[in-house]
């Protein structure tokens, strides 16, 4: 709450606390021991010191954000602005520019509710309006539509210029795939990674199977590319599964292309798998897919009944091709996905284990406790018939003497 000022000049004010809002959209420069952000909170106390005969004072607290985009209010020092705000702790709200604050109109009318709902005035350093008069909101508005408009406008520039480097064949970052290093801002061989690339696409032709080459990679010892984010954790160096496998095989830049919104363009960096031979492994997902319809004629009946002897994990349906041929299995489900299985059999033939439960099934059937069973089942159907059709009938000649 806005409270009394003690006599200035010989006449009261209205003390109003101002809290000053920063904010720089990339990190850079952020680390200099006097960088942006210190820059704009000079110019705002400077501008704040200017209106003390309107009894304005600066409050300690900072309210920074530094690395965070206006297009989004996801922003860790705004939410503290905004938790104080509704607090009733701060009169003013004082920012360098109006795009400091936000820059989607949206977003900015959303903050100026809160500010409204409690009294906050809004005003900036270098654009001479205040959210306390009706002239100044509708500039507010004005300049916020043009800021949102450039904001836009730089986006599409972004994109435009990222499109184009991808038909140059660029590459635009990001982190860099098994086989290749960055260097100068362009991929380069690592031929110890590039040789576990080659192994994956000459098994996969081989057995055309992503699971066999997936066992083959963790058994060998070999983990996905080492890979560090912005706060320094490790999140590659594990073991391979089935799906990290398909899309090192279905990857075009391994034969030399880079893609841009499902477009193919051929790239600036070298080529580590030729394109025959990346050719011949889409032709065979090609042809796996064509062949999905034909499950419906050989299912796994045994689906999610089995289970390993030694983990007690569930046994998964699993084929494999080979010279033509279609071969299917139950594998546990634990060395399917870690290899840590001690079972000593870990695929079981479902040709086999299905005739084997089928000739059990028949020699059920034809045990005569079962045959009575199927024979009392079969008639009880009728009576059941035969008596909701007498309680049908009583119903109707109950309501006709009604």
């Amino acid at each position: 709450m806005k409270t009394q000022l003690a006599k200035n000049n010989g006449s009261n004010v209205t003390l109003v606390r101002c809290a000053i809002y920063t904010r720089k959209s990339s990190e850079e420069g952020l680390e200099q021991e006097f960088n942006s952000l210190d820059a704009q909170r000079i110019a705002a106390e400077n501008y704040i010191r200017s209106q003390q005969g309107k009894g304005w004072i600066i409050l300690p607290q900072h309210y920074d954000d530094g690395g965070f985009s206006g297009g989004n209010i996801n922003r860790p020092g705004l939410t503290e602005l905004l938790k104080d705000i509704r607090q009733q702790k701060i009169d003013c709200v004082v920012t360098y520019k109006l795009d400091r604050l936000s820059r989607s109109l949206l977003d900015f009318a959303s903050i100026m509710n809160i500010f409204d709902n409690n009294e906050v005035i809004f005003d900036t350093v270098t654009e001479s309006f205040s959210s306390a008069s009706s002239s100044g909101r509708l500039m507010l508005n004005m300049l916020l539509s043009f800021a949102q408009y450039e904001r836009e406008l730089t986006s599409e520039r972004i994109r435009d210029k990222f499109a184009e480097s991808k038909r140059k064949g660029m590459w635009m970052g990001g982190y860099p795939i098994l086989g290749y290093d960055i260097k100068e801002r362009k991929l380069l061989i690592n031929e110890e990674e590039a040789a576990v690339v080659r192994l994956i696409y000459e098994r996969f032709l081989e057995t055309e199977s992503c699971t066999i080459v997936m066992n083959e990679l963790n058994r060998r010892g070999h983990r996905s590319k080492p890979r560090s984010n912005v706060k320094g954790r490790n999140n590659g160096e594990k073991l391979y599964n089935k799906k990290t496998v398909r899309r090192i095989l279905e990857n075009p830049y391994y034969k030399g292309y880079v893609t841009h919104k499902g477009e193919l363009y051929e790239g600036q960096h070298e080529a580590i798998i030729v394109e025959e031979i990346w050719s011949k492994v889409q032709e065979i997902f090609e042809k796996n897919k064509s062949t999905k319809h034909q499950k419906k004629s050989s299912p796994y009946p045994l689906k999610g009944l089995l289970k390993c002897g030694a983990c007690g994990a569930t046994m998964t349906p699993t084929s494999c091709n080979n010279h033509g041929l279609k071969y299917r299995y139950y594998t546990c489900n634990t060395h399917f996905r870690s290899n840590s299985c001690n079972s000593p059999i870990r695929n079981v033939s479902a040709e086999g284990l299905e005739a084997r439960v089928i000739d059990e099934v028949i020699l059920k059937l034809k045990s005569l406790e079962v045959m009575l069973k199927i024979q009392e089942l079969a008639v009880r159907p009728a009576k059941w018939r035969e008596r909701n059709e007498r309680h049908f009938h009583l119903k109707l000649r109950n309501e006709h003497y009604l």
